[in-house]
């Protein structure tokens, strides 16, 4: 490790990293260093990759992890992440937020994770952003990264790697409840519409509000967050 990197990186970090206890800082530390070293950083269509977007990035990315032991390597498929200086457009035919309801124009999205080993793609406008104003309830980061590890052990599903059946039946009764009622219903006024296109989309939703509005995670959908407390390893609820 980097000691060179602990200011810097806290810098750069979220509010909610001051909110943790030491042990899991120093987690938190070991998977931002490794974020930086790791992967390779690239710049698409002429960006420059700057030091404030490594550390930016890393910091956020890394406390998803702040619950894992550095052993877990929760990242190893982070093979690579591409800044992009506006929004990044994809095409292909993708399922809507609607059931039953495809579209195959054009997708404007402020980030993509890639299967597997693929690139974590980035809009560094919208990172920063987001960043700036975490009550919003929205961070491309947090959300790309649950990709990943959701990933982890296969295509994103929408389920992450669990310890056990009982863990991973009771995943599938609360996370996919809370999805097809979502589908159904449409925006609950919480959880944003983009989370009913399919369920590693309603997992990287949630994710993004667990870290940035878990209270008003906690209080509007308790299982769920109480699944996502028992993966992360993290209650960041409690921490307010």
């Amino acid at each position: 490790m980097n000691d060179e990197l602990r200011q810097p990186l806290i810098a750069a970090a979220p509010q909610e990293y001051h909110r943790l206890d030491r042990e899991s800082r120093e987690r938190w530390f070991v998977h931002a260093d490794r974020l930086i070293r790791q992967p390779s950083w690239e710049g698409a269509r002429d960006v420059e990759v700057t030091d404030e977007m490594v550390l930016t990035i890393a910091a956020h990315a890394a406390l998803l992890a702040a619950g894992f032991e550095p052993t877990t390597r929760p990242f190893r498929n982070v093979a690579s992440i591409v800044l992009h200086g506006r929004t990044i457009v994809t095409r292909g035919t993708q399922p809507g937020p609607v059931r039953g309801v495809y579209t195959s124009g054009p997708q404007y999205l402020a980030g993509q994770s890639g299967h597997g080993r693929g690139p974590v793609l980035l809009d560094w406008r919208t990172v920063r952003r987001q960043v700036g104003d975490p009550d919003r309830g929205v961070n491309v980061v947090y959300h790309e990264f649950a990709h990943k590890l959701d990933q982890l052990e296969g295509p994103a599903d929408g389920m992450p790697p669990l310890p056990d059946q009982a863990a991973r039946s009771a995943w599938v009764q609360t996370l996919g409840t809370n999805y097809r009622r979502l589908r159904r219903r449409g925006p609950d006024g919480l959880v944003r519409a983009y989370a009913a296109t399919n369920p590693a989309e309603y997992f990287a939703v949630t994710s993004e509000l667990f870290f940035t509005r878990p209270t008003d995670l906690r209080a509007h959908l308790p299982r769920v967050y109480r699944r996502l407390a028992d993966f992360y390893r993290q209650d960041p609820a409690a921490r307010r």
